[in-house]
């Protein structure tokens, strides 16, 4: 990708490629590139593909259902269309915005919103074979010690964080697991993806409360 922070940055002259989401909606990319993270601990492997939004329209705030054609958060994505990339296709994905300020006066030829689709690829073992994934997708989790059932729908809070649990200042599940055991990120406001992919904590930490109950 093109270095965004220039005075006079612009993505109309960059290859442009199509994403469609379930529903024929289409996400279409400026400047993509695709990247894959090195397998974490369990093997899997993280792929996303990143680039500008060029379909978008509206108020100019992200939130705004006139500036993303799809809503960010959990999404099907059912194809792509990048030229010189193997077809992705079927994939339960994870769909964020991030609105990049532009300069005063204006000279980009777009409204700024950097756009990352990203996936579990794959799960490799010690060798480098590729295994079945068994984990990414499940809806509940048994603590192997407590016997509690865990709904990886659901927002929780941490019992040290009080009244201030609320729906918008949670945690969630995000696909993420570690030896057996789901992670649940950090949500703030209405985002509905976490302030930070990297960091998380894992659901056999004592004190999870459902945020319904908190």
């Amino acid at each position: 990708m093109r270095t965004w922070n220039a005075p006079d940055h612009r993505i109309a002259d960059t290859e442009h490629g199509t994403l469609v989401f379930e529903g024929d909606a289409e996400l279409v990319l400026a400047d993509w590139q695709v990247t894959e993270d090195a397998p974490d601990a369990d093997g899997r492997v993280y792929a996303s593909i990143r680039g500008w939004l060029a379909n978008s329209g509206g108020s100019g705030r992200v939130r705004d259902p006139y500036t993303q054609p799809v809503a960010d958060g959990r999404a099907r994505l059912l194809h792509t269309n990048l030229r010189g990339l193997k077809n992705v296709t079927d994939r339960d994905v994870h769909l964020d915005y991030y609105g990049v300020t532009q300069p005063y006066p204006n000279t980009w030829d777009h409204p700024g919103y950097l756009t990352t689709v990203s996936w579990m690829d794959r799960r490799l073992d010690a060798r480098g074979h590729e295994i079945p994934e068994t984990e990414i997708g499940r809806t509940q989790w048994t603590h192997p010690e407590t016997g509690r059932v865990f709904d990886l729908t659901k927002a929780y809070a941490r019992a040290d964080e009080g009244p201030y649990s609320t729906q918008d200042r949670c945690w969630q599940h995000y696909d993420r697991w570690s030896n057996g055991v789901p992670h649940l990120h950090y949500f703030r406001g209405a985002r509905r993806t976490p302030t930070d992919v990297g960091w998380s904590l894992p659901l056999t930490d004592p004190g999870w409360i459902e945020i319904t109950t908190a």
